[in-house]
């Protein structure tokens, strides 16, 4: 039902965006930038990759580090290049900061699985 629910809040959110514009623009998705966002923040929010659980406000906390990055960034008037490797940089760092700080065990191994 979660992913149903998401699906149908992607559908509409993509109805009102290309309504109100009048056009749509796939750049955002077909050259990976709107994806390499989504998994920055979600990494940044404190769920692994690999499994496991986190909620709203993790995904909140996420999204304000991203939007300060960015904005500082811009701010500092880096390249469009020179931000996706920084941003590239933030989510490796953020991935083995995890991997180290939340090792997997025989418990938690199968936390996530179906």
């Amino acid at each position: 039902m979660i992913y149903v629910f998401a699906a149908l809040t992607a559908l509409i959110a993509g109805v009102v965006v290309s309504s109100a514009s009048g056009t749509v623009d796939f750049r955002t998705v077909t050259n990976g930038s709107l994806l390499f966002e989504v998994i920055l923040v979600v990494v940044l929010g404190g769920i692994p990759l690999r499994g496991g659980r986190g909620g709203v406000g993790s995904i909140l906390i996420g999204a304000a580090l991203i939007a300060v990055l960015r904005n500082g960034m811009t701010l500092l008037d880096f390249s469009s290049q020179t931000q996706d490797v920084l941003r590239g940089v933030v989510l490796i760092t953020a991935i083995v900061a995890d991997r180290y700080l939340n090792p997997r065990d025989a418990e938690t191994d199968t936390i996530g699985d179906l």
